[in-house]
């Protein structure tokens, strides 16, 4: 039986063809929106199309768009056929984001600025581009946005093999805290998830597949001195976070917040990728 949590609200999420972004569009779909869904890779999309018909989704309250946000062209159409199909947009996830490899092998801050270019892109400004896009949509409704970054933001962890992905990640947050404040003003609120380590195809992709990191997981999870909770999250936990900042019965009063959700990582020291990866 599907859920009314989030009936007649339409829900655009980027990057819903795998991982938490997939997890977010299923779980709203079970609880009764109408959802956008949109990536690059299209069997990707048809997969989750038949999940969130499976979650019990309708067909026609699903629309699905194939294309790269890092095009202001596409951001264009993107909203602009959310609006045509269905009339309004009541809540935002941006979650589109990957860590970007120096394809010359270097690290840390070795790596060419070009890869800074390509980080800032795709963690931070399509964000820009698609909210600048949807806002007066969301506006309309008094919507909610809620941002996908990364707990590798905290003020106190300098990153040594992924600094260009922390540096874009910190400035969503800086300008998800901006957008906060300018855009309650207007009624939309606006909040960030900051997810630890998570389980998904994130580091798969990078090169070692998905056996290795799973078990490069595994031994982060048993060390309670990078996860004291003792375990990875699973896209369906972010999804469930994401939800929770959607909506406004659950969560009125957070607003500009960025909501960590690491498993105790930040309190104890830093998980940085120069010290686990030889356990991939």
């Amino acid at each position: 039986m599907v859920g009314e949590r989030f009936k007649d609200k339409v829900a655009l999420i980027t990057g819903s063809t795998s991982g938490i972004g997939q997890a977010v569009a299923i779980l709203f779909a079970s609880e009764g929106a109408k959802i956008v869904i949109h990536g690059k890779p299209e069997d990707g999309l048809g997969a989750t199309r038949k999940l969130c018909l499976d979650a019990g989704a309708a067909p026609w309250d699903i629309m699905e768009i194939l294309g790269d946000v890092t095009d202001k062209t596409f951001v264009d159409q993107l909203v602009d056929e959310t609006i045509s199909r269905f009339g309004k947009l009541n809540i935002l996830v941006n979650n589109v984001g990957a860590l970007v490899l120096d394809p010359t092998g270097a690290q840390g801050w070795d790596m060419s600025v070009d890869v800074m270019d390509k980080s800032m892109n795709l963690n931070f400004r399509h964000v820009l581009l698609v909210t600048q896009k949807a806002i007066k949509h969301l506006v309309e409704q008094k919507g909610d946005i809620v941002n996908v970054s990364t707990f590798l933001t905290t003020p106190t962890l300098g990153i040594m093999s992924m600094p260009y992905y922390g540096v874009a990640k910190s400035a969503l947050d800086q300008m998800s805290r901006s957008m906060a404040h300018e855009y309650m003003l207007k009624g939309v609120r606006v909040n960030t998830v900051n997810p630890g380590l998570v389980a998904t195809s994130f580091f798969a992709r990078l090169g070692p597949g998905a056996e290795k990191a799973r078990k490069m997981e595994a031994y982060i999870a048993s060390n309670p001195d990078f996860i004291p909770l003792g375990k990875v999250s699973t896209p369906v936990d972010v999804a469930k976070t994401i939800a929770f900042l959607a909506d406004r019965n659950q969560s009125e009063l957070i607003v500009g917040q960025s909501i960590y959700m690491d498993g105790g990582s930040r309190l104890c020291c830093p998980i940085d990728m120069s010290d686990f990866k030889q356990h991939m």
